[in-house]
């Protein structure tokens, strides 16, 4: 009775030690697995990252370019208006230089129509 007493407790201590490398070796593919995937998560953030960052300096730069031409838009824009305002100021220089009686004249009238309508306005309102 003790032989059988002596390989239950073999057969129990042999089952216990199979269990227990069972539970290892399951342990150990577990955490490769964590493991593998922490890892996976951080190549995936490293690259969300990267490319977040490589948009971001896309935008800038295509935001910059865009400004750029605005501004050299508005330049040439200013350029042209005081241009053509140099013209009107010495077109309208040499208009009164050679008719200086009309253009008295013309300008008494409009000076008396403007003064006839704003003093209907302060009369009325």
């Amino acid at each position: 009775m003790f032989k059988k007493v002596e390989r239950t407790k073999d057969g129990m201590s042999s089952m216990i030690d199979q269990t227990r490398d069972a539970v290892v070796g399951v342990a150990d593919r577990a955490e490769h697995g964590v493991e593998s995937a922490a890892e996976h998560v951080v190549a995936t953030a490293h690259a969300a990252g990267n490319s977040v960052r490589d948009g971001a300096e896309t935008a800038s730069r295509g935001a910059h370019q865009g400004l750029q031409g605005a501004a050299q838009a508005i330049d040439r824009g200013y350029s042209r208006a005081r241009s053509d305002l140099s013209r009107a100021a010495t077109a309208s220089t040499d208009y009164v230089a050679e008719n200086p009686g009309k253009t008295l004249l013309v300008t008494a009238a409009a000076t008396f129509v403007l003064g006839v309508l704003v003093g209907r306005q302060r009369r009325s309102g």
